[in-house]
């Protein structure tokens, strides 16, 4: 897999300037509901780790920062602490350092049978969108935003080349398509040259309510 490759010399582009900062804390500090991504990316780059948030039911948590290589294994360890945990409340998630761990995490996620909820002030970005999109079952409130873009890699030359650039025969588009189509996303194939075109790597598009509800980020049920 050459994912990881690809983003992260890009983060300077849009996560570094969205992200939240400042906001980290060491692992010895959090209390012991809260479970942080530990990733060097988070202090290279200085934002906030993706961050789960266990609430006092157990069965749902709050989600907020960047997805990073150590996301995967936070997420592992919320699991193993508080197995009932079912719904994630996305809080803002401006996107992924780590795309191959973001889709490893987000797979998960749905294969646990877990749902995901963004409030009507949630953003999810990016990474952030396809974490939103593992959800069973899915909720987003009117006036959340949810962006999407390109993704893009740096060449041999040092030239940023955009994935919306490469074949659509190329393989390096196919981890993104067999994602959609493993949770279930009526329209796979499409949604994703849908997110190559709307913006560029560097950018971000918000998404309007008809298209959420053409491409199905709305489940027709949600239980919470």
């Amino acid at each position: 897999m050459v994912l990881e490759l690809k983003l992260k010399p890009l983060i300077p582009l849009f996560i570094a300037v969205t992200a939240l900062s400042g906001c980290q804390s060491s692992k010895d500090n959090l209390a012991p509901y809260v479970f942080q991504s530990q990733c060097q990316e988070a202090d290279e780059y200085d934002f906030e780790p993706l961050t789960f948030t266990v609430d006092s039911s157990f069965e749902q948590a709050r989600v907020n920062g960047v997805i990073c290589s150590g996301s995967y294994t936070a997420f592992e360890q919320m699991t193993k602490q508080y197995p009932k945990v079912k719904l994630l409340r996305l809080k803002e998630i401006p996107g992924s350092v780590d795309d191959e761990t973001n889709l490893r995490l987000s797979k998960k996620i749905h294969q646990m049978g877990i749902s995901t909820y963004l409030g009507d002030k949630g953003i999810v970005e990016s990474g952030g969108t396809d974490l939103f999109l593992s959800g069973v079952t899915r909720r987003a409130e009117k006036g959340a935003k949810i962006g999407v873009h390109s993704w893009a890699f740096e060449d041999d030359n040092g030239k940023v080349v955009g994935g919306v650039n490469l074949p659509k025969s190329s393989p390096e588009h196919q981890p993104y398509i067999e994602y959609y189509q493993d949770i279930g996303l009526s329209k796979p194939e499409e949604f994703y040259w849908f997110t190559m075109h709307a913006a560029s790597a560097e950018g971000i598009y918000y998404m309007s309510p008809q298209q959420l509800e053409h491409f199905g980020f709305n489940t027709p049920s949600f239980a919470f």
